[in-house]
């Protein structure tokens, strides 16, 4: 099993908002990770967080996937914006407390500006949760 940095060091987020657990696969322009909902999870509402919020966890799939290709690269992590979300699938009507869940981020297309990637969330059995694409505009890079 691979290894890879921690997330706070790939992604421009802290916990409980950092719900991205850690990666389990990464290549450039792809990353796999886990989460699991936590009680201290700033989104959660009777024990379940409503699914149209996965986007905020596909879209750390995808910071954690360009962080690793900085980190990889010896160069620093760049603060992105999700601007547009299309095609978004739902089918799960939530996240459960406790429960452990798989995001994939995979990139569709992009430039150093701007780039759109496919994010998936599924359960550890691999039943989908929630699908989207994302376009994201990128923020200049950092200092090395």
């Amino acid at each position: 099993m691979e290894t890879f940095p921690a997330l706070t060091e790939l992604v421009p987020h802290q916990r409980p908002v950092l719900a991205l657990e850690r990666l389990t696969s990464w290549r450039k322009e792809h990353a796999e990770g886990a989460l699991t909902v936590r009680a201290d999870n700033p989104l959660l509402r009777d024990g379940a967080i409503e699914t149209v919020m996965a986007m905020e966890y596909m879209a750390q799939c995808v910071a954690a996937c360009l962080g690793m290709e900085a980190y990889v690269g010896g160069g620093n992590v760049r603060v992105g914006m999700v601007i547009a979300c299309r095609q978004m699938k739902i089918t799960a009507p939530q996240l459960l407390l406790g429960e452990t869940y798989r995001v994939t981020a995979d990139q569709v297309r992009g430039t150093d500006a701007i780039s759109h990637y496919d994010g998936a969330i599924t359960t550890t059995s691999g039943d989908p949760v929630a699908t989207c694409t994302m376009t994201l505009v990128h923020g200049e890079k950092p200092p090395e």
